[in-house]
């Protein structure tokens, strides 16, 4: 399969591309590294629907949430893949300082949720706890990667309909 997947030059974006390019697929990678800034939806939307399977990935503002709806508009009607990575902190009273993330990822949510009832594609919504992405604890980022990659892989094979991935670190 072919599959767009925007961050994908570090953290978890990256290390869901070097897995799935691993299991044969072709990855299309979208990030500020590559000139594919998401606040810029027009230049990134057109790569993504040439695709079969997006993993909606890199967050800045609620643009994650805008390129959400822009590809949706494209492909509600196809029995694509929509991955959105929202966070469990979305449904946790934080810090101060994470509340504007936190609404951003909630925001995420309830679009997931609204669009996916609305869509013949089929969508996930993956909600990983702490990772470590940039060295500040939590989950080791492959490992983490591999846990849903596998999970994914598991009900694809036995025909099972995922909707929802949530893993933390064990705390």
């Amino acid at each position: 399969m072919k599959i767009a997947i925007t961050g994908h030059s570090e953290g978890i974006g990256k290390c869901f591309a070097e897995i799935l390019t691993e299991q044969g697929h072709e990855i299309v990678g979208l990030s500020r590294r590559t000139g594919h800034n998401i606040r810029s939806l027009q230049k990134v939307v057109g790569p993504i629907v040439e695709c079969d399977w997006f993993i909606n990935n890199a967050q800045v503002g609620f643009a994650q949430t805008e390129l959400l709806y822009k590809v949706w508009h494209q492909w509600h009607d196809t029995n694509k893949i929509i991955w959105n990575i929202g966070s469990l902190n979305s449904n946790v009273s934080s810090d101060f300082h994470m509340e504007e993330y936190r609404l951003q990822k909630q925001t995420l949510d309830q679009a997931h949720y609204n669009l996916k009832q609305r869509s013949k594609c089929r969508f996930l919504l993956i909600r990983p706890g702490k990772v470590d992405t940039q060295g500040e604890g939590g989950a080791p980022v492959d490992v983490w990667c591999r846990a849903v990659i596998d999970t994914w892989n598991r009900c694809e094979k036995d025909n099972l309909k995922l909707q929802e991935i949530s893993i933390g670190n064990g705390s």
